[in-house]
Formats: C-alpha cells, structure tokens, sequence
C-alpha cells in the first residue's frame, strides 16, 4: 500500500515538474507566471480504478517525446495492484516507435510482478512493398518470461512474411 501511495505521489510531482511556466517581472517588482494558452502536449498521467474488478488500481505516465513528421515516439510506465486482494504491485515499460512513412513499427515491452516474474516482449514490422491496391512487409517477434515461480522459460519467437492484396 505505501509504495503504490509513493508511486502516485512521484507520478504528480513528474507531471507538476514538467509543465513549462515562464515567470517574469512587472514594473511594481510582482512576479506573473506565464502559461501558454495552447501546447503541444507530451505526458500524460493518469490513474483509475477498474470497475470490473474493485481493489484494481492502475497508475502511470504516458507520452509521445519524438513526433515529426516521419517519426513517432510512444512510451508507458506503469503500476497496478489489486488492494482488495492484497497483490504484489506489477511494474511495466512499454516503448513503441513508429516510421510514418512506410508504416513500420518496433513495440518493445517488460512487466514485473514480485514473485511471479519478468515478461519481455519485442516486435516489429518493416513494410518494404506498398501501393494502392497492396503491400508486403516482414514481421518479427520474441517473447520469454524470467524467474518466479515457474522460472525461466524457453523463448517464442518468429518471423513471418506477408503479402496482401485487393481486388
């Protein structure tokens, strides 16, 4: 219960830090804060209760820090328990790019729950082929769990290549 109060408490402070403000000086010595009327927004925190399972609380931050027009950025952290059940707090990073352009993507991802393990996800897909009417790409993934109780398991992993078209 303390660290999920500790996490949310960090999660607030990151989001007050990371708001711009610019204070300047009038003629009378009085400090102003200047807040921009509009920004291109970065972070988001957030944090909520699941209605389909009471106890479930979920807080985290969520931003896209690269957004050009050819590249794109996503990342998560997060935190999730179970109160009323007394569950051990999962800890996760998910990070996603993506290359406008062709349409390719890397999603990359670790989720931690205390004695229960360490989840790692990879993958990605690279559009070497695209028209109006079709499209080819190479897909690839990887996946493993470490440690807990089951221990360490035999890596998922493959590569596929696709070809679709309309007619």
């Amino acid at each position: 219960m303390y660290s999920l109060s500790l996490a949310i408490v960090l999660c607030l402070v990151a989001s007050c830090l990371a708001y711009p403000l610019d204070v300047i000086e009038d003629y009378n010595g009085q400090e102003l804060a200047l807040v921009p009327l509009s920004r291109v927004r970065r972070a988001e925190v957030y944090g909520n209760g699941d209605i389909n399972d009471p106890g479930r609380a979920i807080v985290g931050i969520r931003g896209t820090p690269i957004d050009t027009n050819d590249h794109r950025v996503d990342a998560n952290a997060f935190a999730s328990t179970n109160i009323k059940h007394h569950s051990p707090i999962t800890t996760g990073l998910e990070a996603s790019y993506l290359h406008k352009p062709t349409n390719s993507n890397l999603d990359l991802s670790a989720v931690n729950t205390p004695q229960w393990g360490t989840d790692v996800k990879a993958s990605g897909r690279y559009n070497f082929y695209q028209d109006k009417t079709s499209n080819a790409n190479i897909e690839g993934f990887y996946s493993r769990h470490y440690s807990g109780m089951s221990g360490t398991r035999t890596p998922d992993y493959g590569i596929m290549l696709n070809y679709r078209t309309s007619f």
